[in-house]
């Protein structure tokens, strides 16, 4: 193993990334030892991990790999799977937690995967011994009827691991869409493009089916587009299940704080039409310095922040103008049942910013809540409501029709 090509570099350097992230697995589980996600991630990242170093040529090549069987490849493959397999099982066990009422159903679906996964690995080795087929050079070759069975081989092993990435890839998605903006987020975002790419990379077998049934032949290790995905889907995979570790440090702070910034300005400039709604009416709220459209990047959170509070003191400011009709306005637009909690709060703005604009104050509140709804947790929390509202403000039917009312009233 002493000549590496870069395909075994490849090999090695993701192996080493999926073993590193079950190191850092490891570390965490010792704070939360019965956490069944990270067993299974710890399970998953070391069956990856040594598939991979077994199925890298130079290791096919120092196990007489290529001189005297198929043990060595069977084995990595059937790490693979295993691997595959027990990402199944975390994904359903990270769906427990978000889903508690679907538990009963995943305890089902965990018991036919771990089945399933059972099956499947038999079937492997039953097809791979039926196939038995030769080494000749770099090349693994089957002749005749043996080529069908080492295309199922093939099939079975690609299709197997496809499933299983797209169901962990389906519970990412959804449970990214419920985390809250962060370091959270971006951990998920990232696991699910390293199940995309994962993908990708399962379904580059095709590959070795259609050489194994056109030419009875195909590698006998992996090859340089299969090292290649590997290799991205292992960054992305580690990148994503320690960036909420390595983002809390002040270097990781360091890092992620380009992201951070430009996401502040953005939540900043998608608060422009409700803020400017406010100004308008009440130009006191204005903090000095004068706000810009654009801030720089490194004060953009400061500066959302900044307009986080002017919005709060516009909302307070105009309370005595809110309008004790706004239930009957919203029965009257067909507001079937409550309406949302942020198209409320936007169109008791909108009624209350035309009774300002005609001099018409409304009394004492009434109706169904007041403005500012109060949002526990952090500035981020806080924001992403008021990104609500403000779309709410400047889009929705409803508030459009309330606030058509109130100037006509």
């Amino acid at each position: 193993m002493s000549d590496l090509g870069p395909a075994d570099l490849a090999a090695y350097l993701s192996a080493a990334l999926f073993l590193l992230l079950a190191g850092q697995r490891i570390a965490a589980a010792r704070r939360q030892p019965d956490d069944r996600v990270q067993r299974y991630a710890i399970a998953f990242a070391l069956c990856l991990g040594g598939g991979l170093v077994m199925r890298a040529r130079a290791t096919l090549t120092a196990l007489g790999r290529l001189d005297d069987g198929t043990a060595p490849g069977l084995l990595g493959d059937l790490l693979k799977t295993a691997a595959v397999g027990l990402l199944v099982l975390l994904a359903l066990t990270l769906r427990d937690r978000g889903e508690p009422e679907s538990r009963p159903r995943s305890r089902r679906l965990l018991r036919r995967h771990s089945a399933a996964l059972l099956t499947v690995s038999v079937l492997l080795v039953v097809l791979v011994h039926a196939a038995h087929p030769s080494v000749r050079g770099d090349r693994l070759l089957a002749h005749g009827a043996d080529r069908w069975l080492l295309a199922g081989y093939d099939a079975l092993f690609g299709g197997y691991a496809v499933c299983c990435l797209a169901v962990l890839g389906a519970v990412l998605a959804r449970q990214t869409r419920s985390a809250g903006a962060g370091l959270l987020r971006t951990g998920l975002r990232l696991m699910a493009a390293s199940a995309a790419v994962g993908v990708l990379w399962s379904l580059w077998t095709a590959d070795d089916v259609v050489s194994v049934l056109l030419r009875g032949s195909q590698d006998s290790g992996e090859d340089a587009p299969s090292d290649v995905l590997g290799t991205i889907c292992a960054l992305l995979a580690v990148s994503g299940a320690s960036v909420t570790v390595w983002g809390a440090t002040r270097w990781g702070a360091r890092i992620t704080a380009p992201a951070r910034w430009l996401r502040a300005r953005r939540r900043y400039r998608a608060l422009e039409p409700l803020w400017s709604a406010l100004h308008t009416a009440v130009p006191g709220i204005a903090l000095a310095p004068s706000p810009t459209r654009r801030p720089p990047l490194r004060t953009a959170e400061f500066a959302l922040y900044r307009r986080i509070i002017e919005i709060r003191d516009g909302q307070l400011a105009l309370r005595p103008y809110l309008q004790p009709q706004l239930p009957e306005w919203l029965a009257a637009v067909g507001a079937g049942g409550e309406p949302d909690g942020a198209v409320l709060e936007a169109a008791a703005l909108a009624a209350a910013l035309e009774a300002r604009r005609a001099g018409r104050p409304g009394g004492e509140p009434a109706g169904p809540g007041w403005v500012p709804q109060p949002v526990p947790g952090t500035v981020a929390a806080e924001a992403a409501w008021l990104l609500q509202v403000a779309a709410a403000f400047a889009g929705s039917r409803l508030v459009a029709e309330v606030r058509q009312r109130a100037a006509s009233s």
